[in-house]
């Protein structure tokens, strides 16, 4: 029986016009035209004999071949991308000291870090999580070799990562009129702190900090448990959150911007190549997109 082999430039376009619901932005993605990003997922259904997208003049869905193909895909992408780095970059080897800001993508943070170990074995990475403006510090004091922090947009910095901010509630919350708005946050210097109680406070509504922890699955957890109402990335919304829609109570909060810091005399290579892992990562992730109810 002749071997068949799935073509990994078909695989990565299906992928991006999977996360994105769009064959032009998917064709941005992978540098190519809408056209031809609409040719190459013909080829791909003629190739596995089925559909993997339902198309109608408004919505593109993945079916549920679809579904079971994205799976296989994004281990095909991954293996494929890290074994063609491993054989043709320099060694990488070394130990920094690394902080990470507790917004950033708390539930693929522990797979970006495993594939990173995995991809380059030599280097060991020293991981501490905190608040950006702590991370910030520790940069300047030389505690840090490099740090994944919020940056504000007038820092001339790239982003590596960026999503929505949203406001969340337990999916029952009920806000009782002349009631105190209960909020779960973490500590003081975090923004989204500062930001939700300024909001809060410009539309004369009351509120009450009931919950802070120094982690963000605390303050997930504390939301899920209906202890208060809080602002989170979207990559943080989770199952039995409910996104609260845009008001004058709830104003748009805007975007994370996430970057890179470097602190001077650390080992340069080793924070491009963990950039490029949580590039390559974040590439083939899909957020789940809940809507405002």
């Amino acid at each position: 029986m002749q071997t068949r082999n799935f073509d990994i430039d078909l695989l990565r376009s299906f992928a991006a016009v999977a996360d994105t619901g769009s064959f032009t932005i998917a064709g941005e993605i992978v540098a190519r035209s809408q056209s031809a990003v609409s040719i190459q997922i013909k080829r791909l259904e003629e190739s596995v004999g089925c559909k993997i997208f339902e198309r109608t003049s408004r919505s593109l869905a993945l079916t549920p071949a679809g579904e079971t193909l994205l799976g296989y895909a994004r281990r095909l992408l991954e293996l494929n991308d890290e074994s063609f780095r491993r054989m043709t970059e320099p060694a990488v080897a070394g130990e920094i000291s690394l902080g990470v800001t507790e917004y950033f993508v708390p539930g693929e943070l522990a797979k970006i870090l495993a594939r990173f170990a995995a991809v380059y074995p030599d280097v060991h990475l020293d991981v501490r999580m905190g608040l950006s403006r702590d991370l910030h510090s520790a940069i300047s004091a030389g505690e840090l070799d490099a740090a994944i922090v919020r940056i504000a947009p007038r820092e001339q910095r790239k982003a590596i990562w960026s999503e929505p901010q949203q406001w969340v509630a337990r999916q029952d919350f009920v806000l009782e009129k002349g009631a105190v708005l209960p909020l779960a946050v973490l500590p003081p210097g975090c923004i989204l702190r500062e930001y939700a109680v300024d909001a809060l406070k410009k539309a004369r509504q009351p509120c009450r900090i009931t919950f802070t922890s120094s982690s963000m699955s605390g303050v997930q957890a504390a939301v899920l448990a209906g202890l208060g109402v809080s602002i989170v990335p979207r990559s943080s919304v989770l199952t039995g959150m409910r996104v609260l829609p845009r008001s004058k109570l709830f104003p748009d909060p805007g975007h994370l911007e996430v970057g890179i810091l470097r602190a001077p005399g650390a080992q340069q290579d080793i924070i491009t190549a963990l950039e490029n892992i949580v590039h390559q990562t974040l590439s083939l992730l899909t957020i789940t997109r809940p809507a405002a109810l």
